[in-house]
């Protein structure tokens, strides 16, 4: 085809021009493509747009297709599993269950831990306008139980004709909170998988085959890669340190590499990439750091505006 436009245009000079820069564009190599297989995860769900982990949260994020939802795990009173980024109510997103606010310099005595989840569900995380998301719909919203937000997300996916989304479950542990605001991390990781393998024999579904593992503290990896081996485990941190110092840092080598973006260069990504973990840096939001996550070559990234993703690269 570019030999039959040039031998045409060989007799109109103009048409020569135009001819030149249609074969450049066509023979030029496409660029801004994603790899096979690019893991989009909505961080908390979409929280630049709807309250942080909550079930408006998560069906914006699947409304935007993502392959994977983020979110984090507290404990309450009974040993329940509830989605909350922290294991308390924070005051400026939440609600006591009256109407009333949350005290700032109390919030942290407002623990999970010593609430039923009964009580954990009346609060109200989703009214206040979160002070760093404008653009975040306000809406009431509860903390979920991890079950129930699981089972309404494959039904709402279901419900779309879907792929199935996969979820990246951070296990928050630290080990300050031993005991006063999350269990002991050996218990609290035996319950998590307690849960999702309940929940696999109430659906008929192998959830344990679409669910990483998170967390900065190693313990609950650990025991998690001792009760499930065959699940993905994923290291997250915030150091400026070598790929071969996080990996010793939680002595065992994970399925994922997961640093803060603004700490990962290139060369992170080709060593984690060669040791044969994935890389996929949290938590990406300007188009710029996407697109030069994107160049470095990760295997995925975590956002909460997976809207801004898509306009960067549409249709993949």
């Amino acid at each position: 085809m570019p030999g039959l436009i040039l031998s045409h245009a060989l007799r109109h000079p103009l048409l020569l021009v135009l001819s030149a820069l249609l074969i450049f564009i066509s023979c030029r190599p496409e660029k801004d493509r994603l790899p096979d297989g690019f893991d989009l995860q909505g961080h908390r769900g979409a929280m630049g747009l709807k309250p942080e982990n909550t079930l408006p949260s998560f069906y914006k994020a699947v409304d935007l297709g993502v392959t994977t939802i983020e979110f984090d795990l507290a404990v309450s009173r009974e040993h329940r599993i509830v989605i909350s980024h922290e294991p308390w109510f924070r005051s400026n997103i939440c609600l006591q269950p009256d109407g009333s606010p949350i005290p700032r310099e109390d919030e942290r005595s407002f623990r999970l831990y010593e609430y039923d989840y009964e009580t954990i569900a009346q609060f109200d995380c989703g009214t206040l306008q979160h002070p760093s998301y404008p653009e975040q719909k306000n809406l009431f919203a509860s903390k979920p139980l991890m079950t129930d937000a699981i089972s309404a997300v494959d039904e709402y996916v279901r419900s779309l004709g879907r792929a199935p989304v996969r979820y990246n479950i951070e296990i928050k542990s630290n080990p300050a909170w031993y005991g006063t605001l999350i269990p002991d991390p050996e218990i609290f990781a035996r319950l998590v998988h307690e849960e999702l393998l309940d929940l696999e024999r109430q659906l008929a579904s192998p959830i344990l085959e679409r669910v990483s593992i998170q967390s900065f503290d190693p313990r609950p990896l650990h025991v998690f890669r001792e009760i499930a081996p065959g699940v993905p485990l994923v290291i997250l941190t915030s150091t400026e340190k070598s790929v071969d110092e996080h990996i010793d840092y939680f002595g065992f080598l994970p399925e994922i590499y997961s640093p803060n973006y603004g700490i990962l260069t290139p060369e992170h990504v080709t060593r984690a990439q060669d040791l044969g973990m994935l890389v996929i840096p949290w938590t990406v939001n300007s188009p710029e750091d996407m697109k030069r996550m994107v160049d470095f070559g990760v295997d995925g990234l975590i956002t909460d505006y997976p809207n801004r993703f898509n306009e960067l690269f549409p249709h993949q």
